[in-house]
């Protein structure tokens, strides 16, 4: 009863042929499948880790095999990415770690289209900032969207700023505290 419900919810959002039910019972089935648990144990897991409330309705999208690739090579250059961090850590002496560990902002963003463009990049690149990749379609939520801007948010709060350069030199108070 649930899994209609919630399937005529997302198909009221996103019309009619957006979902049918024997697709999401068919993929919470190869979940069930491959964990070796009952499907309806798949769907209760999912409501009760509430990823509703993270993005409101889950769409099932099918990935290409370049999404599945693109996944798997960004999961691999972060992994080795700390793993020659820490080899680098244990090699140099505290003094020199120091120095090492002021290495700039690490960013990470999804890849919405104002993310992606090419003013964005340009602007990341000529800020040195070092930028962790995202996969397209990944359900997860970039630090930014709960970090940044919910911290952003409480610190304009209640702020009435008059001017262009007073907005400006507010933010730059914000992210001078943020370094």
């Amino acid at each position: 009863a649930r899994t209609l419900h919630r399937l005529k919810k997302i198909c009221a959002i996103y019309g009619e042929d957006t979902l049918s039910k024997s697709a999401a019972s068919s993929v919470s089935t190869e979940i069930a499948r491959e964990l070796g648990i009952d499907y309806k144990t798949v769907l209760n897991h999912l409501y009760k880790a509430e990823y509703k409330k993270k993005l409101d309705v889950c769409v099932l999208r099918e990935l290409s095999v370049k999404n599945m690739r693109d996944r798997i090579n960004i999961c691999e250059t972060l992994l080795k990415r700390n793993e020659m961090e820490l080899f680098l850590k244990r090699m140099i002496i505290d003094e020199e770690a120091a120095r090492i560990n002021r290495r700039g902002i690490v960013f990470h963003h999804d890849n919405a289209r104002s993310h992606t463009s090419l003013i964005t990049q340009q602007k990341l690149r000529e800020l040195g900032w070092e930028v962790l990749m995202h996969p397209p379609y990944s359900p997860d939520i970039a630090p930014s969207d709960y970090h940044l801007f919910r911290s952003l948010q409480n610190f304009l709060n209640g702020v009435k700023l008059a001017s262009k350069e007073a907005c400006e030199n507010h933010l730059k108070q914000f992210f001078d505290q943020k370094l």
